[in-house]
């Protein structure tokens, strides 16, 4: 019974971390290719590592007595056997893997906290030898009611992979793989006192009384660790959340003075060759083709671009369409836009500009490489359906397209720098609980976006 009931801790341990890596994962990073596969062998090799803790932990306990480290190359062997699960499974930094796992981590520690080490070995500590099915149903119904909770909490907040966004990465890295080892030697020696020092006591009946008061105060202290662990890697995550969303914002009031100035210059050019052409219409008339024929395409030229400046009523989205209309414009690419919703408000910009922006740069990029010029036509559609809110891109293109999962393949070269773009959009969306459809009918490209 002793043994079955080790491993089944060690289970509860990689079970319920690999749970919570996968449910802060899954709408917040993409997937990589063959995930599955990925999935299955690194899970594996977690939950190996955690079993071979308890021969390994038995065999090494004369040694650990007087060396209590000899330990601890396990713990970091396992500790970074969830960092690879993560890193190896989603696409994401180092610091990004790092981030996601400490949280996970310290969810399930706080979970162990309050169920296995205050309520049962505390409160009721013969429960799992008098009645093991009994524990493992109220230990799972725990985990499952505490895990759903925390992915309610901390899944629909942490949506994004911002860390994956600092400016020094390496640094980041640095710093989360400090934060990680640090936890992990104060967890580990908490772990080690309680089972080495603190449990024996048990044993002495005149000593019961402090057991218990040294159990409860360890156990007090590990879930104070965890909660303030969590404490400040939510707030550097929000930190970097809020820089991120600063510098978008920065850049949209950036790009759009850039276009007030813009669209003030072509202003000015219309109204000088409309002022021109009132007083000029005869000589006009009298002009050579060559000269008429000039006028003309200057003229047209300046409303053009004019007309490339878009108003939504949503300024990112302003901004965004602008952009990508004037360099549409000056490739003979004719971009079409048709906005006609209110639900733009409840999007991050952030995510608005980053998802859009990529689907359109996508687009272009298509778009350029068609010979055709009847064929460089770009359709978007931002419309309500009900109470959804309903994004169609539409565009031609030239050759074979693999969809695979999905996502359209990258066609370029270097496959493991490029291809992201799809998948971020694809994040973003399922972050919102909405739907991401890619699909092709003959040579034109459809992406549907549906959020609601």
């Amino acid at each position: 019974m002793e043994n079955f009931l080790d491993y089944l801790d060690q289970f509860r341990y990689m079970a319920g971390s690999l749970a919570m890596c996968i449910l802060l994962c899954r709408h917040a990073l993409p997937k990589r290719e063959a995930f599955r596969t990925r999935l299955s062998i690194s899970s594996l090799i977690c939950f190996l590592l955690a079993f071979a803790y308890v021969p390994l932990s038995r065999w090494l306990r004369p040694v650990m007595e007087k060396a209590p480290i000899a330990i601890a190359p396990y713990w970091l062997m396992m500790s970074f056997a969830l960092v690879g699960f993560v890193y190896v499974c989603y696409e994401t930094t180092i610091a990004g893997a790092l981030f996601r796992t400490m949280m996970a981590v310290l969810t399930e520690n706080i979970a162990a906290c309050l169920v296995r080490n205050l309520l049962v070995y505390t409160l009721f500590p013969d429960l799992p030898a008098r009645n093991p099915l009994l524990y493992i149903v109220c230990m799972t119904a725990f985990y499952c009611l505490f895990y759903w909770a925390a992915s309610r909490v901390l899944g629909t907040r942490i949506r994004s992979d911002e860390i994956a966004r600092l400016t020094n990465e390496r640094s980041a890295a640095g710093n989360f793989l400090f934060l990680y080892l640090a936890y992990t030697a104060m967890n580990a020696t908490c772990k080690f006192v309680m089972e080495m020092l603190i449990v024996p006591l048990s044993r002495h009946a005149d000593l019961l009384a402090t057991y218990r008061y040294l159990q409860l105060y360890l156990v007090g202290s590990m879930l104070l660790l965890d909660v303030v662990m969590t404490v400040v890697l939510w707030s550097i995550y929000r930190r970097t959340a809020l820089q991120a969303e600063k510098e978008i914002i920065v850049r949209l009031a950036r790009e759009r003075m850039n276009q007030y100035e813009f669209s003030r210059e072509n202003i000015d050019m219309i109204n000088r060759k409309t002022h021109d052409l009132k007083h000029q219409l005869q000589a006009l008339a009298m002009a050579t083709d060559d000269e008429r024929r000039q006028q003309i395409e200057e003229t047209s030229r300046a409303i053009g671009f004019y007309d490339a400046v878009v108003k939504t009523g949503n300024e990112a989205l302003d901004v965004l369409l602008t952009e990508k209309s004037v360099y549409c414009a000056n490739r003979n690419i004719r971009l079409s836009c048709m906005v006609h919703t209110k639900q733009l408000s409840r999007i991050r910009v952030v995510d608005l500009y980053t998802m859009l922006g990529n689907a359109l740069d996508n687009a272009i990029e298509s778009t350029e490489r068609l010979s055709d010029p009847e064929r460089k036509v770009i359709s978007l559609s931002i419309l309500d359906q009900g109470n959804m809110l309903y994004i169609e891109l539409e565009n031609y293109f030239d050759g074979v397209l693999d969809i695979r999962d999905g996502l359209p393949q990258t066609q370029k070269m270097n496959k493991l720098d490029h291809g992201y773009g799809i998948k971020s959009i694809r994040s973003i969306v399922q972050s919102y609980g909405g739907r991401l459809d890619i699909h092709t009918e003959g040579q034109i490209f459809y992406l549907e976006i549906i959020i609601p």
